[in-house]
């Protein structure tokens, strides 16, 4: 995953154009003039942070009109991950009852009551 950064520029008076006219360097994506402290940002994309180190400093910084840069490393967002439904399962009901002698618990097909030995009487 790339790096993308945004370097906020202060020129030397009148010189921003220059820095704007910087969009034919190699990891440069997009440049603007612009107003405020600063007076031209500049996109950076880059396959890593050494990447951008070198394209910051031996390009940007050593060029004679800059003054000052600050750089904003974006944050990547996080890569959705696909979430799967838990596999189907065969659900298989089981009926059960409760023994009136004892109250234990007793499969619908039992005779007897596995725990106090009732007799159970279907009708």
């Amino acid at each position: 995953m790339g790096v993308i950064a945004y370097v906020l520029v202060k020129t030397k008076p009148g010189t921003s154009a220059q820095i704007v006219g910087s969009r034919v360097i190699r990891g440069v994506k997009m440049a603007d003039s612009v107003f405020g402290r600063y007076d031209a940002i500049l996109v950076l994309s880059a396959n890593d942070l050494d990447e951008l180190n070198k394209i910051l400093y031996e390009v940007i910084e050593k060029h004679p009109n800059v003054e000052h840069t600050e750089t904003l490393v974006a944050i990547p967002r996080p890569i959705k991950e696909e979430v799967k439904p838990p596999p189907k399962e065969k659900i298989t009901p089981i009926a059960a009852f409760h023994c009136p002698s004892c109250k234990a618990l007793n499969e619908v097909s039992a005779a007897f009551c596995s725990f106090c030995g009732f007799e159970f009487k279907w009708t």
